[in-house]
């Protein structure tokens, strides 16, 4: 398969001048769906990056409840939903971005009658996507209903493209991207699924009007990986140490609460849960991060429950691997001695993870934001759905009060 080497890709990326990008042209989107909100862009070259004091608001939406999770970010996280997409209440979009990384050529490739291994190929199309994205969906799992970005490599350069999500389509055919026919590569230097590697150069040439909070959020999802020495992590960030990225350190972020769930699994796995703090006069915006995949273990309980789809927080067909992780956090005892307290003293959360740290934010969201009212109204209610979602929430802090 045909697939950039991490370093070869990066050193590709940085060499590609402004006058070369300008001249090509805007690639034009295939399906029918085409509008102002939905584009392909050429990415300028990395300029050096200073932090920001504040987002754009992107989203109004309304709820009959107050919506626990205020925004939900992902990078290459595994979909966990069959039959009933995920959204907030009302069928509306979830306030966010999911992303993933993609793999590009246009190069011809012409194969020798005596190459059997070899396959003829011409035009635009596939040679990599982050495995992780599309590793459930081939068994019908398919992903939340938010916007999502897609950060390319075309033959060493980079584009990306937006997909705005619409409350008014029940269903929306980016949300069973990358397919599962798409060439991935789970290889050690082959995949573009780390963080510091693939994501964060790409995230780097897109415009923050685009990315919104993104690039700072993946030093939130990247420290998570090592709970035993967070603010460290995150310092380093803010030294600029790591791609020359601030990080949310450098917007004011500080470790609020963390804990670490130990799995009844054969091998060994941890999960880690991380609360950070943003406290900006009398307003406090918090984080909250959970672990991706560290362990063997967490890649077999993708693997080897894809098929298996459960219930969870009142829904049907949840990817049960992930259901699984998450119940496991929501019981322990840590969990609502710690996590929830510090979640109560937050005006704004905004969940963020990476792989199946990702995917855990994907379920947490639908459970916190389902509200008691609209799980009343479930047609098939039972006490494991009431238990599920009473481990989880918790109250939100009022607007008018600190």
């Amino acid at each position: 398969m045909l697939s950039l080497k991490s370093g070869i890709a990066i050193a590709l990326l940085a060499n590609v001048t402004s006058s070369q990008q300008e001249q090509r042209s805007l690639r034009q989107l295939k399906d029918k769906d085409k509008n102002e909100n939905n584009y392909v862009r050429v990415a300028p070259n990395p300029s050096p990056r200073s932090p920001q004091t504040a987002y754009p608001t992107y989203y109004e939406y309304g709820a009959p409840e107050p919506l626990l999770v205020d925004h939900l970010y992902t990078y290459g996280a595994p979909s966990i939903t069959m039959n009933t997409h995920q959204s907030n209440p009302g069928n509306t979009c979830i306030p966010g971005i999911r992303t993933y990384t993609e793999d590009m050529t246009s190069k011809t490739v012409s194969c020798s009658w005596y190459q059997f291994w070899c396959t003829d190929a011409s035009g635009l199309r596939s040679t990599n996507v982050d495995f992780a994205s599309q590793i459930n969906v081939g068994d019908g799992y398919m992903h939340p209903k938010i916007d999502t970005l897609i950060l390319r490599d075309v033959d060493g350069e980079l584009e990306y493209e937006y997909r705005r999500c619409k409350d008014s389509s029940t269903q929306q055919t980016f949300q069973w991207w990358p397919g599962s026919d798409a060439p991935s590569d789970m290889l050690p230097g082959s995949s573009i699924h780390n963080l510091d590697q693939h994501y964060e150069p790409r995230l780097m040439n897109v415009k923050s009007s685009v990315a919104g909070p993104m690039l700072d959020y993946a030093s939130a999802a990247r420290c998570s990986y090592d709970t035993s020495s967070v603010e460290d992590c995150l310092s380093t960030y803010k030294r600029s140490n790591i791609n020359s990225i601030p990080g949310v350190a450098a917007l004011g972020y500080e470790v609020l609460a963390q804990m670490n769930h130990e799995s009844s699994s054969m091998t060994a796995d941890v999960d880690g849960v991380v609360v950070l703090k943003n406290d900006k006069q009398s307003y406090r915006q918090c984080i909250i991060t959970f672990r991706g995949s560290d362990s063997l273990s967490d890649l077999l309980e993708f693997v080897g429950s894809s098929n298996s789809p459960t219930s969870y927080c009142g829904r049907n067909g949840i990817h049960s691997g992930v259901k699984n992780e998450l119940w496991g956090i929501t019981h322990d005892s840590q969990y609502a001695a710690v996590i929830k307290p510090a979640l109560e003293t937050c005006h704004e959360v905004n969940c963020i993870g990476h792989s199946l740290g990702g995917s855990l934010c994907n379920l947490f969201t639908m459970c916190a934001n389902q509200g008691k009212e609209n799980l009343e109204n479930m047609k098939y209610r039972d006490e494991a759905m009431w238990d599920d979602y009473y481990s989880l929430i918790w109250n939100k802090m009022r607007d008018d009060y600190w």
